[in-house]
Order: structure tokens, then C-alpha cells, then sequence
């Protein structure tokens, strides 16, 4: 039994990481470092899981150039009753101009590993 490759939607957004190493000086290019842990905390918690953010492995290794994006503390509603809420458009816009996004630039976000 073989693997099939993985289907995409809009397979067109996904580049490969030899078009990324040959576009790193790129300035209309921004990338971020999205990693955000799931930590699933033990059966019969009221959460199935914690967030910790991936600062920390941002900290320790990214791709040169790369910035970091914290979607739960920077673009998630911090008084939503949900996880990951995306903020109103105003505040989601403030965001990623104070991270240098705007017109004419082009976004590639990453993340490291999976959920634990």
C-alpha cells in the first residue's frame, strides 16, 4: 500500500522549502513562525488541552528572517469563551502591520512539529 500525497485546496499557497531558500532576501516577502503546542491534558480535565506558545522553539532556531506570530496571545480574541477566535479585521490588520504586512508583501507562515 502506498502513500498518496496530500490533496490540497489551493494547492498553488503551499511552496517548497528550496523556493523559500532561494526567496529569503525577498523583501516583499515576510515569513512567520506560528508554532503553538496543544498539550492534552489527562482524561477527564475540564480542557482537552492546553496552549502553550512556541516562542521558545522560535527562540532556539527559525528559518533566517523569520519573525514570530503568537496566534493565541496576538491574533486570537483573548476574551473569547473559544480558543483561536479570529479578532475583528481592524485589530487582525493592527497586528500584522506592527509585523511589517501590508501591501504588496507576501506571507509564508510555518510551524514545527505537531500536536503533543
Amino acid at each position: 500500500m502506498s502513500a498518496e500525497a496530500p490533496h490540497y485546496r489551493y494547492p498553488e499557497a503551499i511552496v517548497e522549502t528550496d523556493w523559500l531558500a532561494s526567496n529569503l532576501d525577498d523583501p516583499t516577502l515576510r515569513i512567520f513562525d506560528c508554532t503553538t503546542h496543544l498539550i492534552y491534558t489527562p482524561e477527564g480535565s475540564s480542557d482537552p488541552y492546553t496552549v502553550k506558545s512556541g516562542r521558545e522553539d522560535y527562540e532556539a532556531g527559525h528559518i533566517p528572517g523569520a519573525d514570530f506570530l503568537d496566534l493565541q496571545g496576538e491574533l486570537s480574541v483573548q476574551d473569547s469563551p473559544f480558543r483561536f477566535t479570529l479578532p475583528p479585521a481592524a485589530q487582525f490588520a493592527d497586528a500584522m502591520s506592527r509585523h511589517g504586512v501590508g501591501d504588496g508583501v507576501r506571507v509564508i507562515l510555518y510551524s514545527t512539529g505537531n500536536a503533543q
